[in-house]
């Protein structure tokens, strides 16, 4: 059957605002009904009109939306980022909790030794910004002695952050002949025996990696193995995942009977787990002051800097990071590859490897927000690499280092006019946070080269600005004077330092 083209609207759709759907209507309205002439807001024709294209102008923004939300480039949610992440191979950074020395030392008239249990709690001062003090926890048993003289001191090493549960739940010894032990649990709920059940923990923010769920049967507990998807396993798995939403709660999820077992009806669901993790535990030495409840004839006799606590991987250190490790495919080959790789070790969101000679690669390995990895970091990192690099290649792993640069001093500030009918005090500190966020990542990394139109450009962008003009700006290791771009080698950061800033005008 022909079709009669001069019947047939010639719709434009890339035209998907209001506008564009109320102009489209009502020109595709005079090909059907050219006798309706009336484009009166007052005409039911027109407001009936406006209401689709009102209608079609929010389908198409959330239309425009999910798509977005499809890309990693594009998407804005933390949930589809890091659902997209993992879809390349890529487990996005939770937070991390800062770890430490600290001493216990005996008081006076303690006769006999004291052990003091992994666990036990060490707090800091009252901290006003976080509405409490910081608890650290001790990762193993520490025996103090009885108080002799001179006072001995004991070290133990701890972490930040706090165990959950309410109770202690005995477990079965395992098959490999470790004897029954208990561990403190939450209960969380109770298997109806069904496909993917789900539970929330209680608490938040929690360490995924401390998370251990165990099935209570009323005797004694056995222990389900966490993994990062259910991806390649059996039905007889004893697996869950663990996954914190953008809201900050923590699910546990069980197999369908297909991909991992189905928990049996009846049997209650037990979870152990710590909470804490953020850059707020890196402190500095000696901030630890005593124990969280009070024990007799024991206390603190002083602490080593905190360091290693990170906050959670940024939606734009992921969207960096996930491509770079799903070009390594697990393995390493290039230079290119050995820093990829890294990457996948929790702690890291930065790194660049360099080839000294056939046999050696040394990494340098930088953390979130430019925080100094842990020893213990650098050692997970070389562990993780050499199991995937070449046969006979030596993986040493190093911290990068962190160069401030100072924009602007005392005899040589940054001049910045201010436009009429803008505060300067306002333009003034809108002008030091651009400057911050030229040095902030993934906007900077190793090598990277700080010129100073980088700077220009970031300061014309702020609202208010007449013109600015950078006197100075200089590494710190470096003659301060000038204003040469600032080239960092290939194991160095550059970082902010200080900013001196004089505004002038405005109101």
């Amino acid at each position: 059957m022909a079709v009669d083209s001069g019947s047939v609207a010639n719709i434009d759709y890339t035209s998907r605002d209001f506008t564009g759907y109320r102009d489209s209507l009502l020109a595709y309205a005079e090909q059907l009904l050219p006798e309706w002439t009336s484009r009166s807001p007052a005409d039911f024709g027109v407001v009936m009109v406006e209401l689709f294209a009102y209608l079609g102008d929010i389908m198409s923004f959330y239309q425009d939306r999910i798509q977005d939300e499809a890309f990693l480039s594009t998407a804005t949610q933390r949930s589809s980022v890091v659902a997209i992440a993992q879809q390349l191979g890529y487990q996005p950074h939770t937070a991390i909790p800062a770890t430490g020395q600290v001493a216990f030392s005996p008081a006076p008239g303690l006769t006999s030794p004291v052990t003091l249990p992994a666990g036990t709690q060490v707090i800091t001062a009252y901290i006003a910004a976080l509405d409490r003090p910081i608890t650290y926890e001790t990762t193993a048993d520490v025996i103090v002695p009885a108080y002799t003289t001179p006072v001995p001191q004991v070290v133990g090493l701890v972490t930040e952050g706090a165990t959950q549960g309410s109770r202690t739940l005995a477990l079965y010894a395992s098959t490999s002949g470790q004897p029954a032990t208990t561990v403190r649990v939450e209960d969380v709920g109770e298997s109806d025996g069904t496909k993917s059940q789900a539970f929330t923990l209680a608490q938040s923010p929690v360490l995924l990696d401390t998370v251990r769920i165990f099935l209570d049967d009323g005797v004694g507990g056995t222990e389900w193995t966490r993994v990062t998807d259910f991806l390649l396993t059996r039905d007889s798995d004893l697996i869950f995942t663990a996954i914190t939403d953008d809201q900050g709660v923590t699910y546990i999820t069980f197999g369908d009977g297909v991909t991992g077992a189905i928990p049996a009806t009846g049997l209650k669901i037990t979870a152990a787990y710590r909470t804490g993790g953020g850059s707020y535990g890196n402190l500095p030495q000696g901030s630890i002051l005593d124990l969280a409840e009070g024990i007799p004839g024991i206390g603190v006799s002083g602490s080593s800097p905190m360091t290693g606590g990170a906050d959670e991987e940024p939606i734009d250190q992921i969207r960096t990071n996930a491509p770079r490790v799903f070009r390594t495919q697990g393995r390493a080959v290039s230079e290119t590859d050995y820093a990829d790789l890294a990457l996948n070790v929790a702690g890291v969101a930065d790194a660049r490897a360099v080839v000294r000679s056939a046999s050696a690669v040394t990494i340098f390995i930088i953390g979130p927000n430019n925080i100094l990895p842990s020893e213990g970091q650098r050692d997970a990192v070389a562990q993780y690499v050499q199991a995937r690099s070449l046969s006979g290649v030596v993986v040493n792993v190093v911290n990068g280092s962190l160069i401030p640069v100072n924009i602007g001093s005392s005899s040589l500030p940054v001049l910045v006019s201010v436009q009429p009918r803008y505060r300067r005090d306002t333009v003034k500190l809108a002008v030091q946070q651009a400057i911050q966020q030229v040095f902030t990542p993934p906007e900077t990394t190793f090598g990277s080269r700080i010129s100073i139109s980088h700077l220009y450009r970031a300061i014309q962008e702020v609202p208010g600005v007449d013109w600015a003009v950078i006197q100075m700006m200089a590494r710190s290791d470096l003659s301060q004077s000038g204003t040469a771009d600032v080239i960092c080698r290939e194991n160095e950061i550059p970082i902010v330092g200080s900013i001196v800033i004089t505004a002038s005008g405005g109101v």
